[in-house]
């Protein structure tokens, strides 16, 4: 590979996902690479259904302004591919991401011998990549976000994690993680092990009770003690989980040093204003377009609001459409979008029939005729980075 532009076909071009759910494939790269997570600084690890992303980036934020050299992973990325790799809010350079590729590429040959046909995933070959790059470094702290789950995701075999996040619990990626909020939940316990501090958001009682189990020793952050650090009423709960996640982590952070990094903390596609009245927001599954219809209902108390959704099959945003139609100042209008790998969208035509919605073939035909007084795109992080991406243009 000799552009960064061939190192993320590389990352791409890899299985998406394996024939075993296990940490065996990750293990036994990460040993051929010499086992770089053992080289890594104390870490908060981050999972949840939703709001992993938004406490990620204002931990890693204040973490930041307390004068610690952090890194933080995250997923999906928004407008560029270097995102999901940062160093105090910087991306990984086109030449760090080659160089650290290359790396991981030429183990790569003879783990993938040893292990066909269940090779490492994309997911687990860019984590090698993200640890290789941090282990190559001088830093203080690591802001990790799981993938998906917890237990078997990849990012789960750091020797150095000091407090474990759990921000939420809802239904999602069921047929990876159990079709049940007990069954998600203990997944995404998974994070947690021995002297590890424990911090969650508002989690159901069912989850928390499967917390409760690995752990009596839960915290949870203090709402309202200070300014979100992002916008939007579901960052409330947010910014309190990602303040207790540091405060665990280092206890002599003070306030003005939280506060500082909480407004310097930016989250592109997190209820953000895009251009005049037209908003995107990553509600890719129920529990987030809940949050976000919430939200909306705070920031805009009047006028009228069309939700633009293009999202994937398996997220079950429809499970919130009769609440929110319900409300007759808002509506909703589908629009198809196909995910990576070609993952299917909603199906737009039986949405019809169940719900009081319409749909347009085009997102962009959808704002274009938008009368709406905020027009709000929403759903998969894919069609929000679809259209950030035009709209940066």
């Amino acid at each position: 590979m000799k552009t960064v532009e061939d190192a993320i076909s590389y990352i791409h071009n890899r299985p998406k996902g394996g024939q075993k759910e296990s940490l065996y494939r990750m293990t036994t790269l990460l040993a051929a690479l010499g086992n770089p997570q053992n080289d890594l600084p104390y870490a908060i690890h981050v999972t949840g259904t939703n709001g992993k992303g938004s406490v990620s980036t204002m931990a890693s934020n204040i973490l930041r302004v307390a004068g610690y050299d952090t890194g933080l992973f995250v997923s999906p990325f928004i407008t560029n591919f270097r995102e999901r790799i940062q160093i105090n809010n910087e991306m990984i350079s086109k030449d760090d991401l080659l160089h650290a590729t290359n790396k991981v590429a030429q183990v790569l040959v003879n783990v993938d011998a040893e292990l066909y046909p269940d090779i490492p995933v994309e997911f687990e070959v860019l984590t090698a990549i993200m640890f290789t790059y941090f282990s190559s470094k001088k830093l203080d702290a690591l802001v990790i976000e799981v993938g998906i789950g917890g237990l078997l995701d990849s990012t789960n075999v750091m020797p150095n994690t000091k407090v474990a996040v759990i921000t939420s619990v809802g239904l999602d990626h069921q047929k990876m993680l159990g079709n049940t909020i007990t069954e998600i939940a203990s997944q995404k316990a998974g994070i947690i092990h021995d002297d590890v501090a424990v911090v969650t958001g508002d989690l159901p009682d069912e989850a928390r009770l499967v917390i409760e189990k690995k752990t009596p020793h839960v915290i949870k952050g203090l709402r309202h003690e200070f300014q979100s650090g992002l916008p939007g009423e579901y960052q409330i709960e947010n910014t309190a989980t990602a303040v207790a996640a540091v405060r665990a982590f280092a206890q002599n952070i003070s306030d003005d040093t939280i506060q500082k990094g909480l407004e310097e903390s930016h989250f592109s596609g997190r209820f953000e204003l895009i251009a005049p009245n037209i908003m995107v927001d990553g509600a890719h599954n129920a529990q987030g377009l809940r949050a976000l219809y919430k939200s909306l209902s705070v920031a805009y108390p009047k006028g009228k609001i069309t939700l633009i959704i293009g999202s994937l099959m398996d997220k079950n945003v429809t499970a919130e459409f009769n609440e929110i139609l319900r409300d007759d100042r808002f509506n909703i209008v589908l629009v198809p979008f196909t995910g990576p790998n070609g993952r299917p969208s909603l199906s737009i035509e039986q949405t019809l029939k169940q719900y009081q919605v319409s749909a347009m073939p085009h997102w962009q035909e959808a704002v274009e005729k938008s009368t709406a007084d905020l027009t709000v795109l929403t759903g998969s992080l894919y069609f929000i980075s679809e259209v950030r991406e035009q709209y940066d243009r």
